[in-house]
């Protein structure tokens, strides 16, 4: 009894040991090959075998996708591969279950492996273990086929994890491909909406003088809806270009060798047609002001001074709105941003509280100093945002209701929309400029669902019987924390 409980521990150990050994061994490998070629040797050497192979198959096209191998040779292999694929396959179509479990005397595998354990990775991942004989010339018992079957569970976990790896890795690939197509397509596109826009809107500069012998209510209306689409695909151009930021065009250097070289010429031309001046100055600065890469500099802005010259620069733009804007702002340090960059984060911010703010709301602005630096708050009352759609709003170019309500909607009024990427530029310019930008929205609990439309006014709710009711039953809070401009002496952070 003393020798027959002494043998049982030894195979205990054996087995602890062999199973300690082989999962320490593949603990931190990623790649499947890899995992197969360390999981084969350390098992054919834990079993004293010398010839052995591993190959996994991809279920959907029944092709083998690994194959490792030891005590073969390079000939061999494409027959190894062939039979263990048949092997599977037979396993597959006969229905037998491949979970593990020792099979002999396959029939189909080379004489040299005395058994084989097919196993299954996933729904689309199968696994075939084959082992030759021991040197010891021993069978496999019954203790030798437990503990295979559990080193083959060990193994089809760490395979797992790999093939999930490998999955994710392929899509970040992927990802970041269709990123890039992406990326050059937007600049392309954006190029070639530059050139076309900034002749449309010279062209309407033209036209409109040409038409200033004719009675105004003639043309004047259909101008001024022409003018106004075209800004809005100025506006997109400039989004994108702020998005993008490169900004230097192919078009611009073209442009400005062209006029290089062609100066004389076009000063004669321009002195026949309208005489002497410095036309060929004013076209020169044209190109400039539209295909000339612009530097965004850094200055030293008081944001709470700003803030205020801002809403009363806006204002007369929302005067049809019957909104009230609070301002609530304190003497704060002065923040370091390039004045064009915060123009349009400040611009925005407001411009996206007043479009989302009924009738008889409120908008509150404040500008306050905050521990990590200066803060400006943008609280409008309005319907709020769902919560499916708070997750993607700096996404870019997904608006938080149908897009094309904004192109029969003015700059300003309820519910104006938008096209979904000037929130995503802020962020970028956070990105880029260091500060923080994040949002908070309560749905209105009478409109809970994307598709329920505000009346547009608080008189007209049918919910409210005061503006204190639409006060607390929704809205948005907009932060952006701007970090202070390092005084002289200070580190800087």
């Amino acid at each position: 009894m003393p020798e027959t409980i002494h043998d049982e521990l030894d195979r205990r150990l054996f087995h602890l040991k062999t199973l300690y050994h082989v999962s320490h061994e593949l603990l931190g490998i990623v790649e499947v090959e890899a995992i197969l070629k360390n999981f084969l040797m350390m098992t054919t050497g834990n079993f004293g075998v010398i010839e052995g192979l591993i190959l996994t198959q991809d279920v959907p096209s029944e092709e083998i996708t690994h194959f490792v191998s030891v005590g073969f040779g390079n000939n061999e292999r494409t027959e190894l591969e062939e039979h263990g694929n048949r092997l599977l396959l037979d396993l597959k179509k006969d229905g037998a279950a491949v979970n593990g479990h020792m099979i002999e005397d396959t029939g189909i595998l080379p004489p040299s492996i005395v058994c084989a354990l097919p196993f299954s990775v996933d729904e689309a991942c199968l696994g075939l273990l084959g082992l030759g004989s021991k040197i010891v010339d021993e069978t496999y018992s019954d203790d030798d086929k437990d503990l295979l079957e559990t080193l083959v569970n060990n193994l089809v976990v760490f395979l797992k994890n790999a093939r999930a790896t490998e999955a994710l890795k392929e899509a970040y690939e992927k990802m970041s491909s269709l990123n890039k197509a992406k990326d050059k397509v937007i600049n392309h596109l954006s190029h070639e909406l530059k050139t076309p826009v900034a002749s449309v809107m010279g062209c309407l500069s033209i036209l409109k003088k040409k038409l200033s012998p004719v009675p105004e209510e003639n043309w004047q209306r259909t101008m001024a809806r022409a003018q106004r689409n075209a800004e809005r695909l100025l506006d997109i151009q400039y989004e994108v270009d702020d998005i993008m930021e490169d900004k230097e065009y192919r078009s611009h250097n073209i442009l400005s060798l062209l006029l290089d070289q062609c100066t004389d010429q076009l000063e004669l031309l321009v002195a026949e047609q309208v005489g002497d001046g410095p036309v060929v100055a004013r076209i020169r600065e044209r190109i400039e002001e539209i295909y000339g890469k612009k530097e965004s500099v850094p200055e030293s802005i008081f944001l709470d001074q700003f803030v205020r010259e801002k809403i009363e620069e806006i204002r007369p733009l929302f005067s049809h709105r019957q909104v009230d804007v609070i301002t609530d702002t304190e003497l704060t340090q002065p923040v370091c941003m390039p004045l064009d960059a915060l123009e349009k984060v400040g611009k925005g911010l407001i411009r996206n509280g007043i479009e989302n703010t009924p009738d008889n709301g409120k908008i509150e602005i404040a500008v306050k100093n905050n521990g990590q630096g200066v803060e400006l708050v943008i609280h409008d009352t309005g319907v709020g945002i769902v919560p499916e759609h708070q997750r993607r709003i700096f996404e870019g170019f997904f608006p938080t209701q149908e897009t094309t309500a904004y192109a029969s909607r003015k700059p300003f009024v309820f519910n104006a929309g938008g096209k979904g990427a000037d929130l995503l530029r802020m962020k970028i310019f956070s990105e880029r400029f260091n500060f923080k930008l994040n949002m908070t929205s309560s749905r209105c609990r009478h409109l809970p669902l994307a598709s329920d439309v505000c009346p547009g006014s608080i008189s007209r709710c049918d919910f409210c019987a005061k503006v204190e009711d639409c006060y607390n039953s929704g809205g948005t809070i907009f932060t952006a924390i701007f970090p202070v401009e390092p005084q002289p002496g200070s580190p800087a952070t």
